[in-house]
């Protein structure tokens, strides 16, 4: 048992670095992770690596400009959706 199960992280700036590493220990201890980059491929790229590192965590890769209201709007409806 992890201290996030149940717990649902959206972590942003997640494709790579300091972010990314945040999003693969959340998903390590349990939380359901929605990795965000601006890049969609990016996003999707780093959560299969993540999940694939996280044997049975729930990883979900989401592209959405942090710049953008619209965006960020759809990356939280679709965040939803899946988790």
């Amino acid at each position: 048992m992890g201290v996030l199960d149940g717990r649902v992280a959206l972590v942003t700036g997640s494709t790579r670095g300091i972010g990314r590493g945040i999003a693969e220990l959340f998903a390590a201890e349990g939380a359901a992770v929605v990795v965000n980059g601006r890049s969609e491929d990016a996003a999707e790229h780093a959560a299969r690596e993540i999940g694939e590192r996280v044997p049975g965590g729930i990883v979900v890769g989401i592209g959405a400009d942090q710049s953008s209201k619209a965006e960020i709007q759809s990356l939280c409806r679709r965040a939803a959706e899946a988790l």
